[in-house]
């Protein structure tokens, strides 16, 4: 009986979080292929997996809520804290306009899709200098780690970007000319 005590105690302690938290995570999508400098929209959204209300910008002080960063990164991980904009490529760059400070309060199992009415945020735009290859573009929710969650985990989702050689056009030469098919008759 003793035993049989014990396990019951021990599957209640399992089922039960360790607090009460919020448990923010982003949901991402973005085009598959895009060229350094050039515009990008993505779509966005935000869902509460937790058991607590998220609070966010609009309802809440900022040093209490959470934003949301959109950056350019060669592996899913993120930075450690807010994602920081530059011009020019650099590792997790905050793209320009890839902030969303104006966020919505979550309640438990509550998500929210940002940039109504069509659901896209945008145009941001990509980073000068980011060298062809295979990159990911992410959204990095609560980077500044300022609400409580009972997961810190998964604050960060990517889809994969492939940035493609730029097209240069000779001054001299101008664009180069495509044929056209010739029409049959």
């Amino acid at each position: 009986m003793r035993t049989f005590a014990i396990a019951l105690a021990s599957l209640f302690t399992l089922a039960t979080p360790a607090f009460a938290a919020c448990d923010l995570t982003p949901i991402i999508g973005a085009p598959a292929e895009k060229r350094e400098g050039q515009d990008i929209m993505i779509t966005l959204e935000v869902a509460n997996r937790g058991d607590t209300n998220c609070p966010g910008t609009i309802e809440a002080p900022p040093g209490a809520s959470y934003m949301v960063d959109i950056f350019l990164s060669t592996d899913r991980a993120g930075p450690s804290t807010w994602a920081v904009y530059n011009a020019t490529w650099r590792e997790d760059v905050l793209l320009r306009g890839g902030r969303v400070s104006r966020t919505n309060s979550l309640g438990p199992g509550v998500s929210v899709r940002y940039g109504a009415p069509s659901y896209e945020i945008g145009p941001m735009t990509l980073p000068t200098g980011i060298p062809p290859g295979d990159y990911f573009l992410c959204a990095g929710v609560d980077m500044g780690n300022r609400v409580a969650e009972s997961n810190e985990r998964n604050n960060v989702a990517c889809n994969p970007l492939r940035i493609l050689p730029t097209l240069r056009i000779d001054p001299r030469r101008g664009l180069p000319r495509q044929r056209l098919p010739r029409s049959p008759g």
